[in-house]
């Protein structure tokens, strides 16, 4: 008994001694003036120190967690790499399954326009000759409708190479006005071009589509992709930060980005700007005039 009185009375010892109040005092060592006092006991300070250690951890988790500075981690910075990577080799492979089909149906047909088998290329009547003079050249009611639609659609239709399926006009928005600084050259691996614009300008989807990256990399910055139609794929790099998120639906026009100098390879405020379409990249001044 007297064993158990002992460790209760040292628990209450260390307990009185922990609520013990302290008093700290900075004092003018010329004039012994006080300068500041503060009133303590070592359970305060104890409790101090611990929620101090917990913020401070919160804060560094949050910030590597939700934060730019995620992309500097070596795991995550290498899994957005891979994932770059997954996704160029995804439409190459695309890109090469189209031309390998191409490519074996010129084949066949070589081969048998080689064995004689001119039956299974064409059918035989399509070679027939026929008498100018015996030619009805008036035009039918189909012929007239088909005309008129196809007139219709032109007087909007900027940009005929990438006519939709379900043949509505199709219009490409530029994604930004300013001044174009570097140009496309493959020779040089710059597949778009570099357009100087003023601070906080917004940046346009060119078309309807589907966002599928927006994120950060060190060399890039702030960089979004979009998912077009007919395999058309439009990326806009060194963004000072992004309106829309990946999954997200853009309509043709839509600010998707505002422009900046984000990335190691940036040299001021501009848009590097790229189209491709089946993995093969586009000169955009082909289509748009950015001044």
């Amino acid at each position: 008994m007297a064993k158990k009185g002992d460790d209760k009375n040292t628990r209450g010892k260390l307990y009185q001694r922990l609520r013990n109040h302290y008093k700290l005092v900075v004092l003018n060592i010329d004039t012994f003036e006080e300068r500041f006092s503060l009133l303590l006991t070592p359970l305060n300070l104890i409790v101090l120190v611990g929620a101090s250690v917990v913020f401070i951890t919160s804060i560094a988790f949050a910030l590597l967690g939700w934060t730019p500075l995620r992309y500097y981690l070596p795991d995550y910075a290498e899994e957005i790499r891979v994932r770059n990577m997954v996704m160029e080799a995804s439409i190459k492979a695309d890109s090469m399954e189209i031309a390998l089909a191409q490519r074996d149906a010129y084949i066949s047909s070589i081969r048998m326009l080689i064995e004689g088998r001119i039956d299974t290329v064409a059918d035989s009547t399509a070679f027939q000759v026929v008498d100018p003079l015996e030619v009805n050249y008036s035009r039918s009611r189909e012929d007239s409708l088909l005309r008129k639609e196809i007139e219709r659609e032109d007087l909007v239709n900027l940009n005929p190479n990438f006519n939709r399926d379900n043949k509505t006009a199709y219009l490409l928005f530029p994604p930004l006005k300013g001044t174009v600084m570097d140009r496309f050259n493959i020779q040089r691996n710059h597949f778009g071009v570099d357009i100087a614009a003023p601070k906080d300008e917004s940046i346009k989807a060119i078309d309807d589509g589907t966002v599928i990256l927006a994120a950060y990399t060190a060399e890039t910055g702030y960089i979004i992709q979009i998912q077009h139609d007919n395999d058309l794929l439009s990326v806009y790099k060194h963004n000072s930060s992004l309106l829309k998120k990946e999954g997200d639906k853009v309509r043709a026009g839509e600010a998707v980005a505002v422009i900046g100098e984000t990335g190691e390879f940036s040299t001021g405020p501009h848009l590097h700007f790229e189209m491709w379409r089946n993995g093969v990249p586009l000169n955009p001044e082909t289509f748009f005039s950015f001044e």
